[in-house]
């Protein structure tokens, strides 16, 4: 078996390292201000680990592609969460959501349109729709810091267990 050349492997990283921070000299000016405020100078923690010097900044995506702040393009094989599913910033999407912003975000009662999103959810796969929830209906959230609460509460719900949750703010434990 051949052995790898760990100098020849060395020189190849080092020059690759060396064309990033040419190319991506904004991208490393952000950074740099970014982690006077940031934890790690990213907004999450598992974006500190990138090949380069550095994270690169988007400054903006549409489709499958983003450029960096310093106008690079890439293909985005990530994607990120919603990108997965439709691409960013496709026109459709944009504009339901500017439409959606003039009549207000966050609201904290319902809308006429979270019922047309439960019909068809309900419509699309009846079967899963029954099977995550046996005791009928079901509700969704936005963050994890309200599914694990309205977890415990659906739950609490559909088995009729009287069950309170110990401790502080994570529960430690579930008792009968």
């Amino acid at each position: 078996m051949a052995s790898i050349d760990r100098q020849r492997l060395q020189a190849a990283i080092d020059a690759e390292l060396k064309r990033f921070i040419g190319a991506h000299r904004r991208s490393g000016e952000l950074f740099e201000r970014a982690k006077k405020s940031l934890l790690a100078g990213v907004p999450m923690n598992w974006m500190t680990r990138w090949a380069g010097a550095w994270p690169v900044f988007v400054r903006e995506a549409s489709g499958g592609r983003f450029t960096d702040v310093d106008g690079n393009e890439y293909l985005d094989l990530c994607l990120g969460d919603t990108g997965a599913m439709t691409g960013h910033a496709p026109p459709a999407a944009v504009e339901a959501i500017a439409a959606q912003a003039r009549r207000g975000t966050t609201l904290m009662l319902p809308t006429e349109d979270s019922i047309w999103v439960g019909e068809e959810m309900a419509t699309a796969s009846p079967s899963v729709w029954r099977a995550r929830s046996p005791a009928g209906p079901a509700s969704w959230s936005s963050t994890g810091a309200i599914t694990a609460p309205s977890t415990r509460r659906s739950s609490r719900y559909a088995t009729g267990w009287p069950a309170r949750a110990t401790g502080t703010s994570a529960p430690r434990s579930i008792r009968r």
